[in-house]
């Protein structure tokens, strides 16, 4: 009796909990019900969302914050004197540019039609060409303008190019000058040659014979029309002198006397003009523009003798009506009769610095 009265009693409790569960069953299905609706649905999910914005934008002004902190603490600057000690930014530029890497860059941009596309574009456009022309026209651009033209770098510059442009436009029309006298020189002599039954000169190069540009007779008449109006104008301007301050001092020298000292003051210009070049630098203004160089027998400056003899040799040639210029054409050497009395030579700039032989007869050059 006993295990059945407990039996009963464990089924009691056992039905009591199920209609309890039942009962809360009951209850809930209103709230699942409301749970599942979509609206309730999304009214949690906005409140998770919420939730979620709100963390969010917490987290992200405690970063700014933190990022705010970091840059007005010391760390940026020390940073940056680290980069600076260390040279990093120059290293890697030097690196950059010594790689040929930002020549290919700028290259390939010239070199792209579309940079071209672009520059053209920007200059075509009516705002940029009103900029430039606002630009030349501004009072800045004249005063930087007047600045640039009155500073001493500027003006050396433009005094710098326009005396090598001069330079070698002299240079050039004396080279060429040169040259044609040269060529003149082989087509005086050369019926004069075959007349003598001379052969005609060498032009090339050889071990045995090597040649030497001996100046002919249309060289050497060049440089003497050019010495000559050098001297003619020197000498009437120091007698143009001489004749003012004569005529302040009332005296007259038209006579005799006068023409004596004016004869006797030209033949000492010209002897001091020819003796001087001749003995300094082994040449007059005449001789440089047409490229010729005075020597003596060892291809040497000749010296204030040698010199002085051959301006009188030259004024005994000149006045014999320049006889004195015809061995020129048939000797070998090229000399004239104060050549031959003086021991000279006259021989273009390109000439070897001493003669052949010891002063032997080679086979002359052109």
């Amino acid at each position: 009796m006993g295990d059945s009265d407990h039996t009963g009693e464990d089924r009691k409790d056992v039905n009591a909990g199920r209609t309890g569960t039942g009962s809360a069953r009951i209850m809930l299905t209103p709230a699942r019900a409301l749970l599942r609706s979509s609206r309730v649905d999304r009214a949690v999910r906005s409140g998770i969302g919420g939730v979620t914005a709100s963390a969010g934008g917490l987290l992200e002004s405690e970063a700014e914050r933190a990022i705010d902190n970091v840059l007005r603490g010391p760390l940026p600057e020390a940073v940056t004197r680290m980069l600076i000690d260390q040279r990093v930014v120059e290293r890697v530029v030097a690196e950059f540019v010594e790689g040929g890497e930002l020549e290919r860059m700028v290259m390939s941009a010239a070199e792209d039609a579309r940079t071209r596309q672009l520059a053209e574009r920007v200059v075509a456009t009516e705002a940029v060409e009103q900029m430039l022309v606002d630009a030349v026209g501004s009072r800045l651009a004249v005063d930087l303008s007047e600045r640039l033209i009155q500073s001493p770098d500027f003006q050396g510059a433009v005094t710098d190019a326009v005396r090598v442009a001069l330079t070698r436009q002299t240079a050039s029309l004396a080279d060429k000058m040169a040259a044609s006298a040269h060529r003149l020189d082989g087509r005086l002599e050369a019926p004069v040659r075959r007349w003598f039954g001379r052969s005609p000169r060498q032009q090339v190069d050889t071990a045995a014979e090597p040649v030497v540009p001996y100046a002919g007779l249309a060289s050497r008449a060049g440089a003497l029309v050019v010495d000559a109006v050098a001297l003619h104008l020197v000498y009437l301007v120091g007698c143009g002198m001489i004749g003012l301050v004569l005529a302040l001092t009332r005296h007259d020298l038209s006579g005799p006397a006068g023409e004596g000292l004016a004869a006797v003051g030209w033949l000492a210009l010209v002897g001091t003009y020819f003796t001087a070049f001749w003995t300094g630098v082994g040449q007059t203004p005449g001789m440089s523009l047409m490229r010729l160089r005075l020597v003596d027998a060892t291809g040497m400056t000749p010296g204030f003798g040698r010199s002085l003899l051959r301006v009188v040799g030259g004024l005994v040639s000149i006045s014999m009506l320049f006889i004195g210029f015809l061995p020129v054409l048939a000797d070998d050497r090229r000399r004239a009769l104060h050549d031959f009395v003086a021991g000279t030579l006259v021989i273009s700039e390109t000439a070897p610095t001493s003669i052949p032989d010891g002063g032997a007869a080679p086979s002359a050059g052109p």
